[in-house]
């Protein structure tokens, strides 16, 4: 699809902070254990994208669809160069020297799925939180998590005192239609304001899934500018599969990619955010510090 272009030209170096590529399957199949099925998404198309809304640089999110199993990521990785850094999944016992060749090849964080593949992590949250963080703090990562606000809300003490950097994913999937008392999200607004986490304001589409009005993020926004809008990253969650929904998918079939206007999803932002250097902030100048842009 043709993106629009956004209402105001982005900063330079703005980044997305989270996407997913897919494939090509023949190379890169899907695992056997996952809870979706999708088409390819390659990293050629999000490039276009890129360059049709004004994005430079680009992070790169493993996908749960491939486990622990990297290589697609990797590989786009490799092609991204100096533009692109990386997120990765892998499990806690993996030893230094594997993370010390990721970190060369440009991944900066762990990623953390206790939403969708919360089985998959049984027993205390905080334990498996702890074992990640010990685990990166030698090479300087950050951990990043995927889960809702009754989560945050209830490991709140245990994300205060991480010693690496918390990022939480998709403003910490809350409910726009219960507004932005909701607990998880004040949870979310306090860890904020400590400095010590960050939140991605990225998944629009997830948390108004109910209205399918994407402006109805916008106060959400608002509130995590207000609280620290140091510690605020931008991601259009490209491909934007659609899973989050929850709709019924029969076994075997294809989830379609949703069709999701990437200058659309900036005009959420910048409405939330109207001052041009606290946006230049989001887009590019705190990807830089948290992926290590800076000087590339």
């Amino acid at each position: 699809m043709k993106h629009s272009k956004p209402s105001q030209p982005l900063p330079p170096n703005a980044a997305d902070c989270h996407l997913h590529v897919f494939g090509p399957f023949d190379r890169f199949p899907l695992a056997a254990q996952r809870a979706y099925n999708v088409a390819e998404a390659p990293l050629a198309a999000h490039e276009l994208m890129k360059r049709q809304v004004g994005l430079e640089r680009t992070v790169l999110v493993q996908a749960s669809g491939y486990g622990n199993d990297n290589r697609a990521m990797l590989a786009a990785l490799q092609q991204l160069g100096r533009r692109g850094r990386a997120v990765a999944v892998f499990e806690p016992e993996t030893p230094g020297s594997e993370l010390k060749k990721l970190h060369e090849a440009g991944v900066r964080g762990a990623r953390l799925n206790l939403y969708t593949l919360g089985a998959r992590y049984a027993g205390d949250p905080a334990s498996w939180i702890e074992r990640y963080a010990r685990m990166l703090l030698p090479v300087g990562w950050h951990l990043q998590l995927l889960l809702e606000g009754k989560y945050i809300e209830n490991l709140e003490q245990v994300l205060l005192h991480s010693r690496v950097d918390i990022v939480i994913d998709h403003m910490g999937l809350p409910d726009a239609r219960e507004g932005i008392e909701q607990p998880g999200f004040q949870a979310l607004l306090r860890l904020l304001g400590t400095g010590r986490v960050w939140t991605k304001v990225s998944g629009a589409d997830r948390i108004t899934r109910h209205s399918g009005r994407l402006r109805d993020a916008v106060p959400f926004i608002q509130c995590l500018a207000a609280a620290a809008p140091e510690r605020l990253l931008w991601g259009s969650d490209w491909p934007n599969i659609g899973f989050h929904s929850r709709q019924q998918v029969k076994d075997g079939a294809i989830l379609p990619h949703r069709e999701l206007d990437a200058g659309e999803l900036l005009d959420v932002l910048i409405e939330a955010v109207p001052d041009a250097k606290t946006r230049r902030g989001i887009l590019a100048d705190n990807p830089a510090r948290l992926y290590g842009f800076a000087g590339d």
